[in-house]
């Protein structure tokens, strides 16, 4: 999956079992974003994950060969020329391994306002800085 990061999307995955309804629609949202956006679906992030590549049956006649797929040049896999959401952006600043934990623990406090979009436009900036800081780099 090349610029596909299956760690981070595992990751997302596991916020699903939160025990905050809107925490687990975003991890599923920005999840099914990811996979979108790297030109792939779920079937071929499934059959990767449980198939080894190297137990992967090799193509038989009767099978159709695999489309090519553009994946996206950003981080995670996303394509740069799209604007990224404030949550979309939170969940990839928090599970960042370059975001400092004093960050981490000052995101934290502000995910139910993310989660909700009623983060200050002065918030969203310092997101945005620290997306750019943090994820792009």
């Amino acid at each position: 999956m090349s610029t596909f990061n299956r760690n981070t999307l595992v990751k997302v995955l596991e916020i699903l079992d939160s025990s905050h309804a809107q925490e687990a629609l975003a991890a599923a949202k920005l999840a099914s974003a990811m996979v979108r956006e790297a030109g792939l679906t779920w079937d071929q992030v499934i059959d990767d994950a449980i198939l080894p590549r190297a137990a992967a049956p090799s193509s038989s006649p009767a099978q159709e060969p695999a489309q090519p797929r553009t994946p996206g040049a950003g981080p995670f896999g996303y394509r740069r020329e799209r604007e990224l959401s404030p949550h979309e952006q939170f969940f990839m600043v928090l599970l960042s391994p370059r975001t400092p934990v004093d960050i981490k623990r000052k995101l934290r406090s502000w995910e139910g306002r993310v989660l909700d979009g009623e983060i200050t436009p002065q918030e969203s900036a310092d997101l945005q800085f620290m997306y750019q800081s943090f994820v792009v780099g």
